[in-house]
């Protein structure tokens, strides 16, 4: 990857900067992309141990030792975020903990879910969200499918619409929580 002096914000971390302290194993990712995310971290300051060990800060998602060492462990979307932003994302936003399950929870599995009021990296952020506990999302609300609505603001047509239809009415953090 290379630095270029555009690509990160005028209040960040100068790029080689922007990991330090940060030692990290990548586990389980096909050789492509484990290059492409060593490259990325190590560029970003930080140490790559190569296997293992109680001195790591950050491990890939399968990395169940480390979660039992007490270390953080997060996705490669940290790793993305944290370049983009020009600082280290924070590792406790759910956005960024791995799933235990690749094909999310049992319970959302029947859960089809709507949004209305949330805008650009929000209205992604919470649809990347469903998608990792495994629900579906609907763009419209379909009376017929939608189960939850996530309401930015309990107001609103899709609002009223969907309290009169018995629809579960939420907010972000129901998700966040579950």
């Amino acid at each position: 990857m290379a630095e270029s002096p555009n690509a990160f914000s005028d209040n960040a971390n100068p790029p080689g900067s922007i990991l330090l302290g940060v030692r990290f194993v990548l586990f389980g990712f096909d050789q492509p992309d484990e290059v492409q995310f060593r490259d990325a971290l190590v560029d970003g300051g930080a140490v790559d141990v190569g296997r293992y060990d109680s001195t790591c800060t950050h491990d890939d998602p399968v990395c169940v030792v480390a979660w039992r060492d007490g270390k953080i462990v997060v996705t490669e979307t940290w790793v993305g975020d944290s370049l983009d932003l020009g600082r280290p994302a924070d590792a406790n936003h759910v956005l960024y903990m791995p799933v235990k399950d690749l094909d999310g929870i049992p319970k959302f599995r029947e859960t089809h879910i709507c949004l209305t009021g949330y805008q650009k990296q929000e209205r992604y952020d919470i649809m990347r969200m469903v998608e990792l506990v495994g629900a579906k999302f609907s763009k419209p609300l379909v009376a017929t499918k939608v189960t939850h609505l996530i309401c930015y603001k309990f107001e609103g047509e899709k609002y009223v619409l969907a309290k009169k239809m018995g629809i579960k009415l939420v907010n972000h953090r129901w998700l966040e929580d579950r």
